[in-house]
């Protein structure tokens, strides 16, 4: 009796969790740490998403990818992008990946490679773990291309679940 109470629990905890992931109004933000031509420096994001459907949203967002020392000069990197985000729910834990296009913008004393803006690919992946109904907290991966080149980033993010 005690194993049939327990599985009905984590059913009902994973019914109700998988209803807070499925959101139809999502916003948050992310801080950590980008890495580009083997120099490091901090990195933050904002994003907001909507989940058309149990397993994929839609997600658009602004990432300031930092500043860069690239042979003695700075490089700041910053880009908004919009991708699908397929997810799937296990029980508090929502598991999601992102695949999407990113326009950037490289203010650099010259021009990065001939080029200081442009549109590119973007993808990542992360887990969230809700804390409570409406705020998910969790880690995540991205990597931006940037013409022949990218910049990966992992980050630390907070997500505000509104309906």
């Amino acid at each position: 009796m005690k194993f049939v109470k327990t599985a009905l629990a984590i059913g009902l905890l994973a019914a109700s969790s998988s209803a807070m992931a499925d959101s139809w109004l999502y916003a948050g933000g992310s801080v950590g740490s980008s890495s580009f031509d083997h120099d490091n420096t901090s990195t933050f994001g904002f994003h907001v998403g909507t989940g058309i459907l149990p397993i994929i949203g839609l997600e658009a967002g602004y990432w300031n990818h930092g500043s860069f020392k690239v042979n003695n000069e700075d490089y700041d990197f910053q880009s908004f992008y919009a991708a699908m985000k397929p997810s799937v729910d296990l029980g508090p834990f929502h598991i999601y990946g992102r695949l999407g296009a990113h326009t950037y913008s490289v203010d650099a004393p010259g021009t990065y490679d001939g080029k200081d803006d442009g549109v590119d690919i973007m993808y990542g992946a992360g887990v969230e773990y809700f804390v409570i109904d409406m705020l998910s907290v969790g880690v995540g991966y991205q990597n931006f291309e940037f013409d022949k080149t990218n910049i990966d980033s992992w980050t630390l993010n907070a997500t505000f679940h509104f309906l």
